[in-house]
């Protein structure tokens, strides 16, 4: 699964927006176990020492729906989510439904700074019906101001 990228500008501090995919690696659908993992997203705020900026930074649907994303291969899919805590409890979304997004602030001490946040994720266990094969998703990350 890969997890796209936008980029957003506040007042004098311009920040841009990186991620790390999510890759779950194999996943065996008959153990009857979710499978976890993490990505990262990091915002890097450039501009003048003591500059602010405060933003939001929420993840698209993908295939799926929030309640259930979808890894896809051909007609094949798998359930998977994102999630804003270790705990997998809190959908990382668009701040929509249950969904929540990661508000923060950030007050540059030097010309750039970077905060990283861990994007946790699970696969769905019980889907033994799932084929051998190679499951993919395209998300989008935006970072808004």
């Amino acid at each position: 699964m890969l997890l796209g990228s936008a980029a957003a500008q506040a007042g004098n501090a311009v920040c841009t927006v990186a991620v790390s995919g999510v890759a779950f690696g194999s996943f065996n659908p008959l153990s009857g176990q979710s499978a976890s993992t993490n990505g990262t997203i990091a915002v890097t705020c450039s501009g003048a020492p003591s500059d602010t900026a405060s933003y939001t930074i929420a993840i698209t649907s993908g295939l799926g729906s929030f309640s259930a994303r979808k890894m896809a291969a051909g007609s094949d899919s798998l359930t998977y989510n994102l999630y804003k805590d270790s705990t997998c409890t809190q959908v990382w979304g668009d701040g929509t439904g249950s969904t929540f997004t990661v508000s923060d602030s950030v007050t540059l001490t030097s010309t750039s700074v970077t905060t990283n946040y861990v994007v946790y994720s699970r696969i769905a266990a019980a889907q033994r019906g799932a084929k051998v094969n190679a499951y993919s998703d395209n998300l989008l990350v935006t970072v808004t101001y």
